[in-house]
């Protein structure tokens, strides 16, 4: 478990973030959603032992951060914001150097180099590799250890889609072997990934968190959301939702219904429509129900 007791902490011009509390427990995802410059990074750093706290404490799995750093810090990964790999440095010996902080065998490096498909770059110097690949070293220096809590700093940035969908299978996998995951994101829809797992999200505003909930239940809160259904048949479709009582409009590529609760109605008109012959092709909302929660809490 991580606890997080009402911390403090700023780079020398006062305290960027402050007073924030949450506890991340094992098997689950812990979400901190907020736009750039709302103190994410700051919070990260300060978790993970890297920024002074001017307040409040961390502890890891009964072990105070502050007080026995070392122990803290083993049982804790952290992959910063971007790929911070040692550019000049070959992937192997990007992977060699951490390995020796940690007291980590040859074994592990080589058994990471094959999970994270970097064997083929072994001697290749970091600042070579594609972004993505370079994502994937980042990932694979902060596992060296086997932690049980992983902290990634805007880890789904920039990345293109099979990394991405790489990184959110390893993320699946974790959560199953019981690590603890925290991630922060800017990326509003990435969060739609995560229904099917226990994750909540906090989100952060001017260096504080102005909400915390579970994820299916931000999404339960929305009341209205336009969603676009991408079938074979428009205007059959239209008729056939309207005499369910849903307000369907007409569009290029399909129809947009409103929807009042997303999670529920969207498999519900799947199913209407797909056991009348009309075939779906692609369900998009307008504004996904994390957007609209998000511009809500931001526009206060």
């Amino acid at each position: 478990m991580l606890e997080v007791e009402n911390i403090s902490a700023g780079y020398g011009n006062g305290d960027v973030i402050e007073n924030l509390s949450f506890i991340a427990i094992k098997k689950e995802i812990y979400v901190l959603l907020g736009a750039n410059g709302a103190g994410k990074t700051t919070t990260f750093r300060a978790i993970t032992g890297i920024l002074p706290l001017s307040s409040g404490r961390v502890v890891v799995d009964g072990i105070d951060l502050w007080v026995e750093p070392e122990n803290a810090k083993r049982k804790m990964g952290y992959l910063p914001e971007g790929e911070r790999v040692y550019p000049d440095l070959t992937v192997y010996k990007n992977l060699r150097f951490f390995a020796k902080i940690y007291d980590v065998e040859e074994e592990r490096i080589n058994e990471l180099l094959k999970e994270f498909r970097l064997e083929k770059y072994k001697n290749t110097k970091a600042g070579y590799l594609s972004r993505g690949f370079r994502k994937r070293l980042a990932l694979a220096r902060a596992l060296l250890h086997n932690p049980d809590i992983l902290v990634l700093d805007e880890p789904f940035s920039n990345l293109d889609i099979p990394t991405a969908l790489s990184l959110r299978d390893k993320i699946f996998e974790m959560l199953k072997e019981g690590k603890i995951i925290l991630f922060s994101t800017h990326i509003l829809s990435e969060l739609q990934n995560f229904e099917g797992v226990k994750c909540r999200v906090a989100i952060m505003k001017e260096g504080k968190l102005v909400l915390e909930e579970r994820l299916e239940n931000l999404l339960s809160k929305v009341s209205s959301i336009e969603v676009v259904f991408k079938v074979d048949k428009k205007i059959r479709a239209k008729e056939l939702l309207e005499k369910f009582g849903y307000n369907v409009n007409v569009e290029n590529t399909g129809i947009s219904v409103m929807v009042s609760r997303y999670n529920d109605e969207v498999p519900a008109i799947m199913k209407i429509l797909l056991t009348q012959g009309i075939n779906v092709y692609e369900v998009k909302p307008k504004e996904t129900p994390i957007e609209k929660i998000f511009t809500g809490i931001l526009e206060k």
